[in-house]
């Protein structure tokens, strides 16, 4: 079910997005979203590595079955995050959008929340296709169809058939090559000819 979200918090999942590919020196893509994990500090544990009643356990569970995140402290007290990801039942393109999904939970702090709310999970969705695939990216490049979206950012025909649509739409709304300010920052960041 959608929830009604402000514009404004959209805006926020771009501008961490950015941020974490600027933090990062990511202008390669597709983003290597385990290498990623590894230098946030973040450990990943695939499903396929887990015992079969384990397995079986989290896949019966509702919330866990594409994967889910563990916080926890170390004895310097310092949170510490264990993302585990269904690479037995999803494919390639899922786990990695679900990974980049686990990431905005840790970036964005929502592990401080009690209980993640329909929002705080819309956003995930969000943020993950922003993470994988930056329109500042689709834009500077003139990347179209779907299609293009797939081979570029190795995400499901699906998730890039819905990011065309947004895309075409803001390209509608705001022009065919107009870019935001944070988008334009990174693209100069990373060295683009922009």
């Amino acid at each position: 079910m959608a929830v009604d979200i402000d514009g404004a918090e959209y805006d926020k999942m771009v501008c961490l997005s950015l941020d974490i590919l600027r933090d990062y020196g990511i202008s390669d893509f597709p983003l290597d979203i385990l290498t990623l994990a590894e230098h946030m500090g973040i450990k990943t544990i695939p499903y396929s590595s887990l015992a079969a009643q384990t397995y079986a356990e989290l896949i019966s569970k509702p919330g866990t079955e594409k994967g889910f995140t563990i916080a926890g402290k170390c004895d310097n007290g310092k949170v510490t995050y264990t993302v585990y990801y269904n690479d037995v039942d999803m494919t390639r393109q899922a786990c990695r959008f679900t990974l980049a999904h686990e990431i905005k939970h840790i970036a964005n702090n929502d592990f401080l929340k009690k209980e993640l709310t329909e929002a705080d999970e819309q956003l995930a969705e969000y943020f993950a296709k922003c993470l994988l695939a930056p329109q500042a990216i689709i834009i500077a490049e003139r990347l179209s169809p779907p299609d293009d979206y797939v081979s570029h950012f190795d995400i499901s025909v699906t998730a890039a058939s819905i990011w065309f649509g947004a895309v075409e739409k803001r390209k509608y709304r705001f022009g065919e090559l107009h870019l935001f300010d944070p988008e334009k920052e990174y693209l100069e960041e990373i060295g683009y000819g922009w």
